[in-house]
C-alpha cells in the first residue's frame, strides 16, 4: 500500500505539518497517547467515568457546548479563593459550568476530566476575529465547542485518531501560585487515550507556534503538567484536505443494521487499488443496492479505518480504496 494512505496519515501530519517546529510539537499528541499501550486494557475508572458521560448526554445534549447558557446572568465560572499561605500550583475544574472546584496536581483523576464543563465561554462578539463553533464528536457523542476554525481542525483529527477514547474542550484552568511567571492557563484541549494517557494540547498558528515567548511560556506549562502525570503538545497545522476528507467521513450517517449488513459486502467486494466508483458499481451489480445507499456506508468504513485512501487527495469518486 503507498505510504501516503492512511494508517500512518497522522504521523505523517506530524512530520509534514511540524517541519518549522521542534520535537515535541505536531505529532507528540500522538505518541503520547500511544505509550505505554500493552496489553489493550482500558483503566476501569475510565470505563465508568465515560458510562456516566454517556448518560448525562442522553438527558442533556449539548450542555458542555454552551447551549444551555442564559442570555442574561452570570457568565463567568466562579473560582474558590485559595486559602492563607496557599503557595502551591491548582487545577480548576467545572462540574457544571458555573462553578469550580480546584485538585492539586497530583489529585487530578480520570472521572475528573471526562465529566468536566469547559472553563471559558464560547460567545461570539461584534469585532470577534475567531468564531466559535461547535461540531459533533463521534468519539464523544456530543457537541465539542471550539474557539476558532483552526481549533475545529485538529479536533477532527483527534476526532479520527483510533487511540483517542475522549476529547474534551477547555479541560480546566491552571492556577498558577503568587509570585510565578505565569498567572493561569486554560489548555485548549485534553486527549485521553485508551490506555488512560491524558495529553493537554494547545493549539497554535504556525508563526505563533516557533515565537520564543510562546515556547518559553508552554515549557512552564509542560513541567507543570508533568507534575500531575500528563503531558503536554502544541499543535499548529495540518494539510486542509486531511481535514475536509476526514469531516466528510464523519459527516457519513447510517443507522447500524445497514452498517452491519452491507460493510461485509463491501470489504468483500474490494480488490486492492479499486476505485470508489468501480467498487460502488460491483456491489451494485452483485446486490442490486443504489450507488447512493452503498457511498454513505463505504464512507463510514473509511471513517473507521477499515478502508483507507489517500487523505492528501479530495476524496471523489475516482479515489484509490486500500485495506489498511
Amino acid at each position: 500500500m503507498p505510504d501516503r494512505f492512511t494508517g500512518g496519515v497522522l504521523a505523517e501530519l506530524g512530520k509534514n505539518g511540524g517541519s518549522r517546529q521542534s520535537a515535541a510539537t505536531d505529532d507528540s499528541w500522538e505518541s503520547a497517547l500511544t505509550a505505554g499501550k500493552s496489553d489493550g486494557a482500558v483503566p476501569a475508572e475510565l470505563t465508568a467515568a465515560m458510562e456516566k458521560l454517556r448518560a448525562t448526554i442522553q438527558l442533556a445534549e449539548g450542555t458542555r457546548a454552551r447551549l444551555f447558557r442564559p442570555i442574561r446572568g452570570p457568565r463567568r465560572i466562579r473560582f474558590p479563593e485559595r486559602a492563607q499561605g496557599d503557595m502551591a500550583a491548582r487545577i480548576l475544574l467545572s462540574r457544571d459550568g458555573r462553578t469550580a472546584y480546584a485538585r492539586r496536581l497530583n489529585q487530578v483523576d480520570l472521572t475528573d476530566l471526562v465529566l468536566c464543563h469547559p472553563m471559558r465561554e464560547f460567545s461570539r462578539r461584534h469585532g470577534q476575529t475567531n468564531k466559535p463553533v461547535a461540531f459533533f464528536s463521534r468519539t464523544v457523542g456530543d457537541l465539542i465547542a471550539c474557539e476558532s476554525q483552526h481549533e475545529r481542525r485538529f479536533a477532527i483529527l483527534a476526532d479520527w485518531h483510533e487511540d483517542v477514547v475522549h476529547i474534551a474542550a477547555q479541560p480546566f484552568t491552571i492556577d498558577f501560585p503568587p509570585g510565578h511567571e505565569l498567572d493561569s492557563h486554560t489548555p485548549d484541549f485534553a486527549l485521553i487515550g485508551a490506555s488512560g494517557a491524558v495529553v493537554l494540547v494547545d493549539v497554535k498558528w504556525p508563526a505563533h507556534a516557533v515565537d520564543a515567548a510562546v515556547l518559553r511560556r508552554h515549557a512552564s506549562i509542560r513541567r507543570t503538567l508533568a507534575e500531575a502525570g500528563m503531558q503536554h503538545a502544541m499543535w499548529a497545522t495540518a494539510a486542509p484536505t486531511v481535514t475536509e476528507n476526514i469531516a466528510n467521513f464523519a459527516a457519513a450517517r447510517a443507522p447500524e443494521g445497514i452498517v452491519r449488513e452491507l460493510g461485509p459486502k463491501l470489504i468483500a467486494a474490494h480488490q486492492p487499488g479499486m476505485r470508489v466508483e468501480m467498487l460502488l458499481e460491483t456491489v451494485h451489480e452483485r446486490h442490486r443496492i443504489l450507488p447512493a445507499t452503498t457511498l454513505v456506508v463505504l464512507r463510514r468504513l473509511l471513517w473507521d479505518h477499515q478502508l483507507v485512501v489517500d487523505m492528501f487527495a479530495p476524496f471523489t469518486t475516482t479515489t484509490e480504496l486500500w485495506r489498511p
